[in-house]
């Protein structure tokens, strides 16, 4: 297959007809579109495969209403108006290779508005001319035949796809649920239930009472089909009551939260400290007002303290001074008391030269030993004990004071700031009888929340229960038919059918073991081509029952998945996905929507280098400016047949086609998104 046109039709952000032409030749097997989030990229990726199967493009079971509910969110809308296109449609234009022919085809999907209902119209063309060998009520079944989903998604995928896969390790489950769309068992099982029925049709005898019996279990098995469907259908209907709730849930909190419904919740909780910073601030002012009517005042004016410290000294210099003279000048009246006493010249006479002389002499001694006059003056005439305690405190203003000073300040302001705060929050904090009815609504809504919920659970928990009485069911079924191809008495097309169905469980048995086999060379090829580090995995094994993936070194020692880096398992994720389209041996193209977005420096090189050029006949990839860049766009040039970027104009509402990428191939910006 080989995808040559792409037109959408008032599609999303494309306004009008837009054409994408996607051929290439062999050499150039690359179309690059290019584009940044919200002009378009993804929308034309995804109409691709919604062009193709239509409401079977979905994963999970999506009812009309929901089905209707995304077309109309695609049908383009007219910028500032409430005014939307009448129609919208996707036309694929492709070439398909079958029985050594080649044949064009076109796949014509649109989609009208006809008062709010959105009706489908699907047109096929072979060759130029409408598809008329087969009945229109079987277009769908033809596209799916020609081009199976299952095998189609294995060539569609995005990033974001391979990175869930490598964070989630689920590539068993990628494989398990594409497998039978690769051996084409799906209709082998077709084959299978048809031989069943004929075998039944073509008992004799005895064997009608196995036949009713059967019968029965037909029934039973189209009776729980039935439930199963109408549960599903509840399901999908509660879920959209669900959707519903929770729009209005985020609506109501949201219109809470912008009348202050947070602080509301809080009132009582802010009052209470409010209360308790307004009596942390009060002792803290005590604190402060005791500081600065202490000493504190005079850490201001340490100079003067200075001089006033040395002022204290030189005072008690002169107290000291002042106490020796007057005790030394007590002493020595004592002395010329005693000198002059008669007691001490007892017993020498008055005239007698030897008193006179030792007279003038002391005299002279004691006159010489008395302390001059002091001339310098205390200037405060301080105590000794109070200028001791003057000088103590001084020396402690530094170091304690400030200190004290400078905590407590910090203190006294962070309080006041939370307090203040917490004013604030008191006065945005709405009355109760202005919320508390969005408190009341918001609350059942949350009730009303849970209820679906507990029913959504319940009817999940049934529809599991009618899965599992299904496979009772088919299982009693399967014995039957087994029982059937014991009886003798069966005809010979019953045991020759019976012969089919034992070379169709060998089939299916060599047949999904020549798979596994190619599966596990495909993949080693491809993980050898797109990891960096050479000789990392030499061999690789897919189980055989649970489809794990086990990887070997050149030991042949299991790696653990999580020795491998982000990047690592990332490209693995890209090999699984590969490896399995190569094993569906379907020629189909390669879509791949922003693949480098989480891929670190190296791996990116090899995807640009290894991967693209080569992945396929024809290669579309949608990318961001920022994946390929101007490195390696210049990396990728030789191998792009075209290019495309898309600008969103917000003033117009649409998206403008660029018939070329973002850059040159010299490097050069053209085309500023």
């Amino acid at each position: 297959m080989h995808l040559t046109k792409v037109t959408l039709k008032n599609y999303g952000v494309y306004r009008d007809k837009v054409e994408f032409d996607f051929t290439t030749t062999p050499d150039k097997p690359v179309v690059l579109i290019g584009g940044t989030n919200g002009a378009g990229k993804t929308t034309l990726f995804e109409s691709i495969l919604i062009g193709f199967y239509g409401h079977s493009y979905f994963d999970k079971k999506t009812t009309r209403k929901e089905y209707e509910k995304f077309l109309g969110n695609k049908i383009h809308r007219y910028l500032g108006t409430t005014t939307s296109a009448d129609s919208t449609s996707i036309i694929i234009d492709f070439k398909f290779y079958h029985n050594g022919e080649i044949d064009d085809y076109t796949v014509d999907r649109t989609w009208h508005n006809d008062d709010g209902r959105i009706l489908e119209e699907l047109k096929i063309k072979k060759n130029g001319k409408r598809l008329d060998i087969v009945e229109e009520s079987q277009w769908q079944s033809f596209i799916e035949e020609l081009i199976p989903k299952g095998i189609a998604k294995l060539f569609f995928f995005d990033g974001e796809k391979i990175v869930k896969m490598a964070e989630e390790e689920n590539e068993d489950i990628e494989i398990k649920s594409s497998f039978d769309s690769l051996l084409g068992l799906d209709i082998v099982e077709q084959l299978h239930s048809d031989l069943k029925i004929h075998i039944m049709r073509n008992m004799k005898d005895d064997a009608k009472i196995i036949k009713i019996q059967h019968d029965k279990n037909l029934r039973e098995r189209d009776e729980i089909l039935k439930e199963t469907g109408r549960f599903q259908e509840k399901i999908a209907s509660k879920n959209d009551e669900l959707y519903e709730i929770s729009k209005g849930i985020d609506s109501l909190e949201a219109k809470i939260s912008k009348i202050g419904g947070g602080f509301a919740s809080k009132r009582e909780d802010l009052q209470a400290k409010r209360a308790f910073l307004e009596m942390k601030n009060s002792a803290l002012e005590h604190d402060l007002k005791e500081m600065i009517s202490g000493p504190l005042p005079f850490c201001l004016i340490p100079k003067q303290i200075k001089s006033l410290k040395s002022q204290i000294k030189k005072d008690e210099d002169v107290l000291k001074k002042q106490f020796e003279k007057e005790i030394l000048d007590e002493k020595l009246e004592k002395v010329l008391d005693v000198v002059n006493s008669k007691t001490l010249w007892k017993g020498i006479p008055d005239e007698s030269k030897i008193k006179e002389n030792l007279q003038l002499k002391l005299s002279k001694v004691l006159d010489s030993a008395k302390i001059s006059k002091i001339d310098v003056v205390s200037m405060f005439n301080f105590s000794q004990l109070e200028s001791v305690n003057i000088l103590n405190l001084f020396d402690t203003l530094d170091s304690i004071h400030l200190s004290q000073l400078k905590n407590t300040s910090l203190e006294y302001h962070k309080v006041s700031e939370e307090l203040q705060q917490v004013d604030t929050a008191l006065v945005n904090a709405p009355n109760d009888d202005e919320i508390g009815p969005l408190i009341s609504k918001l609350n059942k809504l949350h009730e009303n929340q849970g209820i679906l919920k507990n029913e959504l659970e319940h009817l999940e928990s049934k529809v599991m229960a009618q899965n599992f009485n299904l496979k009772k069911i088919n299982v009693l079924i399967r014995n039957i038919i087994a029982d059937t191809y014991k009886d003798k008495n069966a005809g010979i097309q019953a045991e020759l059918a019976t012969k089919v169905q034992t070379v169709l469980d060998e089939y299916k048995k060599k047949i999904k073991e020549k798979k596994l086999q190619l599966l596990e060379m495909y993949l080693l090829e491809e993980l050898q081509r797109l990891l960096h580090k050479e000789n990392l995995i030499t061999k690789v094994t897919v189980d055989r029952e649970s489809f794990e993936i086990t990887l070997h070194d050149k030991d042949g020692d299991p790696i653990p998945k999580d020795l491998l880096s982000k990047g690592e398992q990332q490209m693995f994720a890209t090999g699984v996905l590969l490896a399995l389209a190569k094993t569906s041996g379907k020629p189909l193209p390669f879509m791949i929507d922003t693949p480098l977005a989480r891929l670190d420096m190296s791996h990116r090189d090899n995807m640009i280098e290894k991967f693209f050029p080569y992945a396929s006949h024809q290669v579309v990839i949608f990318s961001t400016d920022s994946e390929i860049d101007e490195h390696y766009y210049s990396k990728m040039k030789p191998y792009i047949s075209r290019s495309y970027a898309m600008e969103y104009m917000p003033g117009e509402g649409k998206t403008k086609q660029h018939s070329e990428y973002f850059w040159d191939e010299n490097g050069v910006k053209k085309i500023a998104v």
